[in-house]
């Protein structure tokens, strides 16, 4: 019996047209149906009316739902952009590379 081979991955297409997401907090991260559910959020302001100051709302920006494989490559990329900022921040407070 032979192992399984994975097949490759068909080609990245990126139409530059797909909706692109701010946040500016995680609201929340769950699992639900064996996916991982992640809640985006920005605050907003209301106009400032007269001498009343404008007013802050917390908008629910967007929801991502990933599939697990989808979420541990996320994780590991996240990794990777970490140890590349701590390695900046180490060149930049006077400490030699590894």
């Amino acid at each position: 019996m032979t192992a399984p081979t994975s097949m490759p991955k068909p080609p990245l297409e990126d139409p530059l047209n797909e909706r692109e997401l701010f946040a500016s907090e995680i609201v929340s991260v769950g699992a639900m149906h064996g996916n991982i559910r992640i809640t985006l959020a920005n605050t907003r302001f209301d106009e400032p009316i007269g001498a009343n100051p404008a007013k802050a709302h917390r908008i629910v920006a967007g929801r991502i739902v990933l599939t697990g494989v989808a979420a541990s490559q996320l994780l590991e990329h996240l990794k990777q952009l970490a140890a590349q900022i701590e390695a900046i921040a180490a060149v930049a407070a006077g400490h030699k590379p590894n």
